[in-house]
Protein backbone atom coordinates (compact mmCIF):
# COMPACT_ATOMS: atom_id res chain seq x y z
CA UNK A 1 0.00 0.00 0.00
CA UNK A 2 1.18 3.45 -0.70
CA UNK A 3 -1.07 5.03 1.95
CA UNK A 4 -0.80 4.08 5.75
CA UNK A 5 -4.07 3.86 7.15
CA UNK A 6 -2.83 2.60 10.20
CA UNK A 7 -1.41 6.33 11.46
CA UNK A 8 -2.50 7.21 14.90
CA UNK A 9 -3.64 10.63 14.55
CA UNK A 10 -5.11 12.63 17.27
CA UNK A 11 -8.34 14.38 16.59
CA UNK A 12 -9.07 15.35 20.45
CA UNK A 13 -9.16 19.19 21.08
CA UNK A 14 -10.20 19.82 17.41
CA UNK A 15 -13.64 20.22 17.44
CA UNK A 16 -14.26 16.77 16.55
CA UNK A 17 -17.92 15.71 16.72
CA UNK A 18 -16.65 12.31 17.11
CA UNK A 19 -13.63 12.82 19.05
CA UNK A 20 -14.96 15.45 21.38
CA UNK A 21 -18.42 14.77 22.70
CA UNK A 22 -17.25 12.44 25.00
CA UNK A 23 -13.97 12.21 27.38
CA UNK A 24 -10.57 10.85 26.96
CA UNK A 25 -11.11 7.78 27.99
CA UNK A 26 -13.96 6.64 25.34
CA UNK A 27 -13.78 5.66 22.12
CA UNK A 28 -15.99 6.63 19.73
CA UNK A 29 -17.63 4.53 16.98
CA UNK A 30 -20.63 6.22 16.45
CA UNK A 31 -20.92 9.28 13.97
CA UNK A 32 -20.19 8.34 10.57
CA UNK A 33 -16.49 10.13 9.73
CA UNK A 34 -13.29 8.03 9.42
CA UNK A 35 -10.09 8.78 11.43
CA UNK A 36 -7.93 8.65 8.27
CA UNK A 37 -6.55 11.39 6.38
CA UNK A 38 -7.89 12.22 3.09
CA UNK A 39 -6.12 11.64 -0.48
CA UNK A 40 -2.51 13.96 -0.77
CA UNK A 41 -4.39 15.22 -4.01
CA UNK A 42 -6.78 16.81 -1.69
CA UNK A 43 -4.82 18.04 0.79
CA UNK A 44 -2.76 19.46 -1.93
CA UNK A 45 -5.75 21.53 -3.63
CA UNK A 46 -6.84 23.03 -0.43
CA UNK A 47 -3.31 24.22 0.50
CA UNK A 48 -3.01 25.73 -2.81
CA UNK A 49 -6.43 27.60 -2.92
CA UNK A 50 -5.68 28.85 1.10
CA UNK A 51 -2.12 29.97 -0.27
CA UNK A 52 -4.58 32.69 -2.17
CA UNK A 53 -5.41 34.85 0.71
CA UNK A 54 -8.21 35.87 -0.93
CA UNK A 55 -11.49 33.92 0.26
CA UNK A 56 -14.94 35.67 -1.15
CA UNK A 57 -17.99 34.39 -2.93
CA UNK A 58 -16.97 31.64 -5.34
CA UNK A 59 -18.48 30.66 -8.77
CA UNK A 60 -18.28 26.83 -9.78
CA UNK A 61 -16.40 26.27 -12.35
CA UNK A 62 -16.64 24.37 -15.59
CA UNK A 63 -13.96 21.92 -14.53
CA UNK A 64 -16.34 20.84 -10.95
CA UNK A 65 -18.95 19.72 -13.41
CA UNK A 66 -17.15 18.51 -15.88
CA UNK A 67 -15.00 16.30 -12.91
CA UNK A 68 -18.43 14.70 -11.47
CA UNK A 69 -20.10 13.53 -15.17
CA UNK A 70 -16.46 12.23 -15.91
CA UNK A 71 -16.48 10.22 -12.51
CA UNK A 72 -19.77 9.00 -13.04
CA UNK A 73 -18.90 7.53 -16.51
CA UNK A 74 -15.89 5.90 -15.18
CA UNK A 75 -17.17 4.41 -12.39
CA UNK A 76 -20.67 3.70 -13.67
CA UNK A 77 -20.16 3.43 -17.12
CA UNK A 78 -23.66 5.75 -17.41
CA UNK A 79 -23.18 9.34 -19.24
CA UNK A 80 -24.27 12.12 -17.19
CA UNK A 81 -25.34 15.52 -18.27
CA UNK A 82 -23.68 18.06 -16.53
CA UNK A 83 -27.05 20.15 -16.57
CA UNK A 84 -28.52 17.53 -14.41
CA UNK A 85 -26.37 18.31 -11.80
CA UNK A 86 -27.84 20.99 -8.15
CA UNK A 87 -24.91 21.12 -6.15
CA UNK A 88 -25.69 21.16 -2.53
CA UNK A 89 -24.46 22.21 1.10
CA UNK A 90 -24.78 18.61 2.14
CA UNK A 91 -27.43 15.77 1.87
CA UNK A 92 -29.23 16.01 4.71
CA UNK A 93 -31.01 19.56 4.44
CA UNK A 94 -31.58 17.83 0.87
CA UNK A 95 -33.19 15.37 2.22
CA UNK A 96 -35.71 18.00 4.35
CA UNK A 97 -36.11 20.07 1.05
CA UNK A 98 -37.05 17.20 -1.01
CA UNK A 99 -39.97 16.66 0.85
CA UNK A 100 -41.92 19.61 0.07
CA UNK A 101 -41.39 18.31 -3.61
CA UNK A 102 -44.88 16.51 -3.26
CA UNK A 103 -47.64 17.49 -1.71
CA UNK A 104 -48.13 14.01 0.11
CA UNK A 105 -47.47 11.46 2.36
CA UNK A 106 -43.81 10.16 2.10
CA UNK A 107 -42.54 6.06 2.82
CA UNK A 108 -39.32 4.85 3.95
CA UNK A 109 -37.97 1.65 5.36
CA UNK A 110 -37.00 0.99 9.21
CA UNK A 111 -33.90 0.51 10.24
CA UNK A 112 -32.96 3.50 8.70
CA UNK A 113 -30.31 6.66 8.71
CA UNK A 114 -31.76 8.82 11.32
CA UNK A 115 -31.40 12.01 9.62
CA UNK A 116 -33.23 10.44 6.56
CA UNK A 117 -35.91 9.21 8.80
CA UNK A 118 -36.18 12.89 10.79
CA UNK A 119 -35.99 15.13 7.29
CA UNK A 120 -39.59 14.67 6.02
CA UNK A 121 -41.29 15.03 8.88
CA UNK A 122 -39.26 17.77 10.06
CA UNK A 123 -40.53 18.98 6.42
CA UNK A 124 -44.11 18.61 7.79
CA UNK A 125 -44.64 15.57 6.19
CA UNK A 126 -45.99 12.20 7.43
CA UNK A 127 -44.05 9.20 7.16
CA UNK A 128 -45.01 5.58 6.69
CA UNK A 129 -42.73 3.02 8.27
CA UNK A 130 -42.04 -0.45 6.72
CA UNK A 131 -39.65 -2.32 8.16
CA UNK A 132 -36.97 -4.32 6.16
CA UNK A 133 -37.58 -7.60 5.54
CA UNK A 134 -35.05 -9.75 7.64
CA UNK A 135 -33.71 -13.35 7.08
CA UNK A 136 -30.76 -15.07 8.70
CA UNK A 137 -29.30 -11.20 9.14
CA UNK A 138 -30.07 -10.46 5.73
CA UNK A 139 -32.36 -7.30 4.91
CA UNK A 140 -34.07 -6.71 1.85
CA UNK A 141 -37.09 -4.45 0.93
CA UNK A 142 -40.64 -6.18 1.55
CA UNK A 143 -42.80 -5.01 -1.19
CA UNK A 144 -45.94 -6.70 -0.01
CA UNK A 145 -45.57 -4.58 3.31
CA UNK A 146 -45.06 -1.28 1.93
CA UNK A 147 -47.72 -2.04 -0.57
CA UNK A 148 -50.32 -2.65 2.58
CA UNK A 149 -49.01 0.32 4.42
CA UNK A 150 -48.99 3.00 1.44
CA UNK A 151 -51.86 5.50 1.23
CA UNK A 152 -53.27 6.69 -1.95
CA UNK A 153 -51.55 10.13 -1.21
CA UNK A 154 -48.30 8.85 -0.82
CA UNK A 155 -46.02 10.03 -3.32
CA UNK A 156 -42.61 9.75 -2.29
CA UNK A 157 -40.20 6.99 -1.41
CA UNK A 158 -36.84 7.29 0.50
CA UNK A 159 -34.30 5.03 -0.62
CA UNK A 160 -31.16 4.80 1.27
CA UNK A 161 -28.18 2.57 -0.99
CA UNK A 162 -25.50 1.59 -0.41
CA UNK A 163 -27.85 1.06 3.18
CA UNK A 164 -27.54 2.30 6.36
CA UNK A 165 -26.76 1.01 8.97
CA UNK A 166 -27.60 -2.42 7.51
CA UNK A 167 -24.76 -2.33 5.21
CA UNK A 168 -27.05 -3.40 2.27
CA UNK A 169 -25.82 -2.70 -1.32
CA UNK A 170 -28.86 -3.40 -3.49
CA UNK A 171 -28.44 -5.81 -6.57
CA UNK A 172 -30.10 -4.34 -9.96
CA UNK A 173 -32.94 -6.62 -9.80
CA UNK A 174 -33.90 -5.29 -6.72
CA UNK A 175 -33.60 -1.75 -7.50
CA UNK A 176 -35.92 -2.55 -10.97
CA UNK A 177 -38.56 -3.91 -8.27
CA UNK A 178 -38.55 -1.04 -6.30
CA UNK A 179 -38.78 0.90 -9.76
CA UNK A 180 -41.79 -1.22 -10.68
CA UNK A 181 -43.24 -0.81 -7.46
CA UNK A 182 -42.88 3.50 -7.49
CA UNK A 183 -44.47 3.64 -11.59
CA UNK A 184 -47.29 1.05 -9.99
CA UNK A 185 -47.85 3.93 -6.75
CA UNK A 186 -46.76 6.88 -8.61
CA UNK A 187 -43.96 7.20 -6.60
CA UNK A 188 -40.71 9.92 -6.69
CA UNK A 189 -37.84 8.30 -5.28
CA UNK A 190 -35.06 10.21 -3.39
CA UNK A 191 -32.13 8.24 -3.51
CA UNK A 192 -29.36 9.05 -0.46
CA UNK A 193 -26.23 7.20 -2.11
CA UNK A 194 -23.53 9.14 -0.25
CA UNK A 195 -21.75 5.88 0.65
CA UNK A 196 -22.12 4.60 -3.34
CA UNK A 197 -17.87 4.27 -3.78
CA UNK A 198 -17.83 2.27 -0.32
CA UNK A 199 -18.43 -1.20 -1.54
CA UNK A 200 -16.81 -4.77 -1.19
CA UNK A 201 -18.64 -7.61 -2.81
CA UNK A 202 -20.53 -6.06 -5.80
CA UNK A 203 -20.71 -2.80 -7.55
CA UNK A 204 -23.14 0.09 -6.33
CA UNK A 205 -25.73 0.53 -9.02
CA UNK A 206 -27.21 4.15 -9.16
CA UNK A 207 -31.10 3.91 -9.00
CA UNK A 208 -31.21 6.48 -12.02
CA UNK A 209 -29.15 4.28 -14.21
CA UNK A 210 -31.52 1.38 -13.66
CA UNK A 211 -34.65 2.08 -16.19
CA UNK A 212 -36.64 5.24 -17.90
CA UNK A 213 -38.80 5.55 -14.89
CA UNK A 214 -36.26 5.23 -12.36
CA UNK A 215 -34.06 8.31 -14.35
CA UNK A 216 -37.21 10.33 -15.07
CA UNK A 217 -39.04 10.14 -11.76
CA UNK A 218 -35.76 10.25 -9.06
CA UNK A 219 -33.85 12.62 -7.20
CA UNK A 220 -29.70 11.20 -6.62
CA UNK A 221 -28.06 12.71 -3.89
CA UNK A 222 -24.29 11.72 -3.36
CA UNK A 223 -21.62 13.41 -2.02
CA UNK A 224 -17.68 12.83 -2.13
CA UNK A 225 -18.09 13.36 1.50
CA UNK A 226 -17.80 10.17 3.42
CA UNK A 227 -15.65 8.03 0.60
CA UNK A 228 -13.12 10.77 0.68
CA UNK A 229 -13.49 11.33 4.34
CA UNK A 230 -14.14 15.38 4.10
CA UNK A 231 -17.86 15.89 5.63
CA UNK A 232 -17.07 18.94 7.44
CA UNK A 233 -16.44 20.49 4.12
CA UNK A 234 -19.55 20.56 2.87
CA UNK A 235 -19.80 19.03 -0.60
CA UNK A 236 -22.67 17.36 -1.97
CA UNK A 237 -25.15 17.44 -5.51
CA UNK A 238 -28.35 16.21 -6.41
CA UNK A 239 -28.70 14.51 -9.92
CA UNK A 240 -32.17 15.39 -11.81
CA UNK A 241 -32.09 14.19 -14.97
CA UNK A 242 -36.07 15.26 -15.34
CA UNK A 243 -35.88 19.10 -16.17
CA UNK A 244 -39.75 19.60 -14.96
CA UNK A 245 -38.53 18.39 -12.04
CA UNK A 246 -34.92 20.03 -11.54
CA UNK A 247 -37.06 23.27 -11.76
CA UNK A 248 -39.28 22.23 -8.71
CA UNK A 249 -36.31 20.95 -6.69
CA UNK A 250 -34.28 24.46 -7.68
CA UNK A 251 -37.12 26.52 -6.63
CA UNK A 252 -37.92 24.81 -3.59
CA UNK A 253 -33.88 24.48 -2.90
CA UNK A 254 -32.93 28.21 -3.94
CA UNK A 255 -32.44 28.98 0.33
CA UNK A 256 -29.60 26.56 0.73
CA UNK A 257 -26.21 27.71 0.40
CA UNK A 258 -23.59 26.95 -2.23
CA UNK A 259 -20.85 25.20 -0.76
CA UNK A 260 -17.63 26.72 -0.11
CA UNK A 261 -14.61 27.12 -2.24
CA UNK A 262 -12.88 24.16 -0.12
CA UNK A 263 -15.56 22.05 -0.81
CA UNK A 264 -15.66 22.63 -4.43
CA UNK A 265 -11.69 21.89 -4.67
CA UNK A 266 -11.85 19.00 -2.55
CA UNK A 267 -14.72 17.81 -4.90
CA UNK A 268 -12.20 18.24 -7.96
CA UNK A 269 -9.14 16.88 -6.45
CA UNK A 270 -11.26 14.08 -4.95
CA UNK A 271 -13.00 12.40 -8.10
CA UNK A 272 -10.64 13.83 -10.30
CA UNK A 273 -7.21 12.56 -8.91
CA UNK A 274 -7.69 10.54 -5.56
CA UNK A 275 -8.66 6.97 -7.86
CA UNK A 276 -5.47 5.34 -6.10
CA UNK A 277 -6.17 6.46 -2.31
CA UNK A 278 -9.97 5.64 -2.70
CA UNK A 279 -9.19 1.83 -3.90
CA UNK A 280 -6.76 1.18 -0.85
CA UNK A 281 -9.11 2.71 1.34
CA UNK A 282 -12.01 0.19 0.55
CA UNK A 283 -9.48 -2.48 0.51
CA UNK A 284 -8.30 -1.55 4.43
CA UNK A 285 -11.62 -1.02 5.48
CA UNK A 286 -12.84 -4.18 3.42
CA UNK A 287 -9.89 -6.37 5.71
CA UNK A 288 -11.16 -4.05 8.83
CA UNK A 289 -14.74 -5.57 7.66
CA UNK A 290 -13.05 -9.30 7.52
CA UNK A 291 -11.28 -8.71 10.76
CA UNK A 292 -14.83 -7.54 13.14
CA UNK A 293 -16.65 -10.24 11.32
CA UNK A 294 -14.61 -12.94 12.46
CA UNK A 295 -13.89 -11.28 15.92
CA UNK A 296 -16.99 -10.87 16.61
CA UNK A 297 -18.16 -14.33 15.86
CA UNK A 298 -15.33 -16.40 17.74
CA UNK A 299 -15.85 -13.48 21.25
CA UNK A 300 -20.37 -13.17 20.97
CA UNK A 301 -21.33 -16.20 19.34
CA UNK A 302 -25.13 -15.61 20.35
CA UNK A 303 -25.26 -11.83 18.50
CA UNK A 304 -26.49 -11.58 15.45
CA UNK A 305 -25.10 -9.13 12.79
CA UNK A 306 -25.06 -8.16 8.98
CA UNK A 307 -22.56 -9.20 6.54
CA UNK A 308 -22.00 -5.74 5.27
CA UNK A 309 -21.37 -5.07 1.55
CA UNK A 310 -21.36 -1.62 1.59
CA UNK A 311 -20.38 1.30 4.05
CA UNK A 312 -18.22 1.18 7.29
CA UNK A 313 -20.96 0.62 9.41
CA UNK A 314 -21.67 -2.25 11.46
CA UNK A 315 -25.27 -3.58 12.82
CA UNK A 316 -25.23 -5.83 15.35
CA UNK A 317 -28.00 -7.53 17.78
CA UNK A 318 -27.18 -8.12 21.06
CA UNK A 319 -30.40 -8.93 22.17
CA UNK A 320 -29.98 -12.60 22.48
CA UNK A 321 -27.39 -11.74 25.54
CA UNK A 322 -30.18 -10.30 27.39
CA UNK A 323 -29.77 -6.96 27.07
CA UNK A 324 -32.29 -4.34 26.71
CA UNK A 325 -29.97 -1.28 26.02
CA UNK A 326 -26.76 -2.27 24.68
CA UNK A 327 -25.87 0.81 23.55
CA UNK A 328 -25.95 2.89 26.96
CA UNK A 329 -24.51 -0.37 28.86
CA UNK A 330 -21.45 -0.35 26.46
CA UNK A 331 -21.23 3.44 26.75
CA UNK A 332 -20.93 3.47 30.57
CA UNK A 333 -19.47 0.53 30.91
CA UNK A 334 -16.99 -0.45 28.51
CA UNK A 335 -16.22 3.64 27.45
CA UNK A 336 -17.50 2.70 23.76
CA UNK A 337 -19.82 5.20 22.12
CA UNK A 338 -21.31 3.61 19.63
CA UNK A 339 -24.62 4.17 17.83
CA UNK A 340 -27.80 3.61 19.54
CA UNK A 341 -30.30 1.50 17.31
CA UNK A 342 -33.07 3.29 18.55
CA UNK A 343 -32.40 6.58 16.53
CA UNK A 344 -32.79 3.89 13.50
CA UNK A 345 -35.67 2.68 14.22
CA UNK A 346 -34.96 -0.82 16.35
CA UNK A 347 -34.26 -1.40 19.77
CA UNK A 348 -31.56 -3.56 21.21
CA UNK A 349 -29.15 -3.01 18.29
CA UNK A 350 -25.74 -1.18 18.11
CA UNK A 351 -24.08 0.36 14.50
CA UNK A 352 -20.20 0.26 14.84
CA UNK A 353 -18.38 2.22 12.54
CA UNK A 354 -14.94 0.60 11.72
CA UNK A 355 -13.46 3.20 9.31
CA UNK A 356 -10.82 3.48 11.70
CA UNK A 357 -6.90 1.80 12.24
CA UNK A 358 -7.13 -1.71 12.76
CA UNK A 359 -5.27 -1.48 16.35
CA UNK A 360 -8.30 0.77 17.76
CA UNK A 361 -11.10 -1.33 16.31
CA UNK A 362 -8.97 -4.57 18.10
CA UNK A 363 -8.91 -2.44 21.33
CA UNK A 364 -12.69 -1.87 21.54
CA UNK A 365 -13.75 -5.04 20.85
CA UNK A 366 -11.22 -5.67 23.68
CA UNK A 367 -13.60 -3.60 26.05
CA UNK A 368 -17.00 -4.79 24.65
CA UNK A 369 -15.80 -8.14 25.28
CA UNK A 370 -14.92 -7.55 28.94
CA UNK A 371 -18.73 -6.13 29.30
CA UNK A 372 -20.77 -8.84 27.37
CA UNK A 373 -19.84 -12.31 27.87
Amino acid sequence: MNYDFDEKINRRGTGSVKWDTYGNEYIPMFIADMDFKPSPQIVAALKDRTAHEVYGYTRPDRLLYETIANWFYQTYHYVLEESWIRLLPGIVPALAVAAHIAPGKAAANTPNYPMLLQGPVRAGKELILSPLKETNDYYEMDFADLEQRLTSDTDIFYLCNPHNPVGRVYQKDELAGLSRFAQDNDLLVIADEIHCELVFDRPHIPFLTVDEYAKQHSITLMSPSKTYNIPGLGMAFAIIPNPDLRKKFAQISYALPHPGFFGLEACKAAYGNSGQWRDELVAYLQSNRDYLEEELTQRFPKAKFTHVEGTYLQWIDFRPYGIKDPHGRLLHEAKIALSDGRDFGLDGYVRLNFGCRRELLAEALQRIGSVIQ
